[in-house]
């Protein structure tokens, strides 16, 4: 395991801890404008355990940029950058629901090479770097090879005011869940439990989930099927089997 594999799971264990102290336990939840009148929610937990991540990593690479969900970027212009979401599925921690987690990519030049997720109230410590295949819990895992038809994909709840379903895709699956947690998607994936993640991009929601999957063998990219790299508008991530067939479902733009 790399330094940066190393740390950033360290980061990440540490944060966990932050929102398990507060798991079931908020008092004061308070909303966010994300643009254009759509709002989110913050909680205590993820502004503890942004500044949490970040100091340990700030305290081992000084030299990198940081991008937080609530802070903002930090030295944006370096070559390597973390993206950190300390708490995905916020909506999901505030409402008891246990599908949270925290999520922590290192991008170098526009491209995930590290990725961790992890889940504290299940015990699930997803890692990944470019190369080194993907591992869940210290046991490797691949994507699934299944059809479409036998496929499981993330559609999204609501967000900027709309809800993000593609309906012919929808209609040519074999499952549809929305659980509102990208971290977890991306997670499911990779492990080989689900087959199609299809969202507008959100850098710091996906950066770790993108090197998770193409580590296990999965593929990435715009919806149309053109390159990801961070500052992608779409993201489309499959199990690779479907996934040229799903870009021409995407394609006829139906929703």
């Amino acid at each position: 395991m790399s330094k940066f594999q190393d740390i950033a799971i360290k980061a990440a264990q540490e944060a966990g801890k932050i929102l398990m102290a507060h798991y079931g336990q908020l008092t004061e939840i308070r909303w966010k404008e994300v643009e254009h009148g759509a709002v989110s929610i913050v909680t205590d937990a993820d502004i503890k355990s942004e500044a949490k991540i970040i100091s340990i990593l700030k305290a081992e690479f000084p030299e990198f940029g940081i991008y937080g969900e609530e802070s903002g970027g930090q030295n944006m212009e370096a070559d390597y950058v973390w993206y950190v979401d300390p708490l995905d599925g916020t909506n999901n921690f505030s409402r008891n629901i246990p599908f949270f987690g925290i999520s922590i990519g290192l991008v170098y030049q526009g491209q995930p090479i590290v990725g961790i997720l992890y889940f504290p109230t299940i015990n699930l410590l997803l890692s990944a770097e470019e190369g080194q295949g993907c591992w869940a819990n210290s046991k490797k895992v691949q994507v699934s090879k299944r059809s479409l038809a036998e496929s499981l994909y993330y559609a999204g709840g609501k967000f900027r005011n709309q809800t993000q379903m593609n309906l012919n895709l929808a209609q040519s699956c074999g499952l549809i869940k929305i659980i509102d947690a990208s971290s977890y998607e991306l997670a499911q994936i990779s492990m080989g439990d689900a087959e199609i993640y299809h969202l507008t991009n959100v850098p710091h929601d996906v950066a770790a989930g993108v090197c998770l999957i193409r580590e296990a063998g999965g593929i990435v990219t715009e919806e149309n099927g053109a390159p990801w790299d961070i500052n992608s508008k779409t993201i489309l991530a499959t199990n690779g089997v479907i996934h040229q067939e799903v870009v021409e479902i995407l394609k006829t733009n139906t929703k």
